[in-house]
């Protein structure tokens, strides 16, 4: 119980340490069309942060407006997914009764098995929000407000598109199916760290290399690396996951407790006719009886290069799993890595270079090659390891259709040359 409650304090950084000016900057990418929600609706609520238009400067509120549209977009994942019922139901009417006797589809019986599949995936993503791991100051009125949509609110189809990934995110992280995601991805890391930077065995005392991980999504790399010995912390932007990673660490007693549909939505490539039906159990290891108490790990939010900018020579090692090509401008990320790993520490990486912004209008997004990235890199580094991995990311295994990444590894020990240069503001 001790070591559950240290790592719930830990978890809690999620809200000390998210800059205010983080989600003001992700907020402004958002794109896409607005969707109404019709239901989980309460009156009475606060008015919109279109009507609260006097609080437009304080960063706080805005801080707080932006937790709102991203709690309330896990509300609002039944209406957007009954319209998928409505569109496979309107499909079936379109057929003649000739193509649908050649189909031989059960209609009643695959639109009662999608409902029940999106009223499951409804239970569980209402679960996620918590005024907990909001980045601003809320009062009690304020934290009720979260679960209270008001009425009329849209959600942005950049936030409804974000609830879908989640759930396939979750697979990713703490499924037993996405066992061979992680194989590929945080495998090859977590052995390079033990390979170059090995931590002390669990309860021996010894000081435990500090390693940051990034990018951690649900947070399953630092969690690994907590067990293995290392004092990890994951680094992560996005609001829905870190609710997610909280609802892992935080609130959830046993494994195997949610059952999801994460591919539920997805009707095309699908070998089998149930396929997409297919159910998931989470978490498959869970943290509250699986870290000992002599495990170190903690989460801390907000954009990579303002959280740890300051943190001049704090780190051991970093792990960077699809992480880099987050970046609006991967040099800005070079040079913070390099200031923040202390001479003889440890940088691995393995992920592609589709440059997060690339398709974003109106966004920075320096899209360098591989060939122009690594100079920067051994500027400050020296490569010990380098190769080519392939790896996927939130693959449905059972789809006919695969994108394999074939991922830059290296593994990078710091030099002692000092961090010169900077880089423009891209937020």
């Amino acid at each position: 119980q001790d070591c559950r409650n240290r790592h719930r304090e830990c978890i809690r950084e999620h809200a000390r340490a998210r800059p205010p000016s983080v989600a003001m900057a992700e907020a402004a990418t958002e794109v896409g069309h607005k969707r109404p929600l019709e239901a989980d609706v309460k009156e009475g609520h606060p008015a919109e942060p279109s009507a609260r238009r006097e609080e437009e400067e304080d960063p706080e509120s805005r801080e707080r407006d932006h937790f709102y549209d991203v709690c309330w977009s896990c509300f609002g994942y039944r209406d957007d997914a009954l319209k998928e019922v409505a569109r496979f139901q309107a499909l079936c009417n379109s057929l003649s009764p000739e193509d649908m006797a050649i189909w031989g589809v059960d209609v009643p019986q695959t639109d009662s098995a999608m409902q029940m599949g999106i009223e499951m995936n409804s239970r569980f993503l209402q679960i996620l929000p918590t005024p907990e791991v909001c980045g601003a100051y809320m009062s009690q009125r304020q934290e009720q407000d979260v679960f209270s949509v008001p009425i009329g609110h849209r959600i942005a189809g950049r936030n409804m598109s974000k609830v879908r990934t989640t759930l396939r995110q979750f697979v990713r992280d703490w499924a037993a199916e996405g066992q061979a995601e992680r194989d590929a991805t945080y495998t090859p890391l977590i052995q390079a760290l033990e390979r170059h930077l090995p931590a002390p065995a669990l309860g021996s005392g010894a000081r435990k290399p500090r390693v940051l991980c990034p990018g951690s999504g649900l947070g399953r790399l630092p969690f690994d690396l907590a067990r293995l010995g290392y004092a990890a912390q994951g680094n992560e932007f996005s609001y829905h996951m870190l609710l997610g990673s909280h609802l892992i660490y935080n609130r959830t007693q046993q494994t195997n407790c949610y059952m999801i549909f994460p591919f539920l939505l997805s009707s095309v490539n699908r070998k089998g006719r149930a396929d997409n039906l297919k159910s998931i159990k989470v978490p498959d290891v869970c943290p509250c009886l699986s870290l000992t108490a002599d495990c170190d790990v903690s989460m801390a939010a907000g954009e990579f290069v303002s959280v740890y900018k300051d943190q001049k020579e704090e780190w051991d090692g970093i792990a960077t799993a699809f992480f880099i090509d987050t970046a609006k401008n991967i040099f800005l990320y070079i040079r913070t890595i390099a200031e923040i790993v202390r001479p003889g520490g440890v940088w691995t990486n393995l992920g592609p270079l589709l440059y997060h912004y690339s398709d974003v209008e109106n966004e920075i997004s320096i899209e360098l090659s591989w060939e122009e990235v690594r100079p920067a890199i051994c500027k400050y580094f020296n490569i010990v390891e380098e190769e080519r991995r392939n790896a996927s990311y939130t693959m449905n295994s059972g789809s006919m259709m695969r994108t394999v990444f074939r991922c830059i590894f290296f593994t990078a020990v710091r030099n002692s040359e000092p961090v010169t240069g900077k880089s423009n503001p891209v937020y």
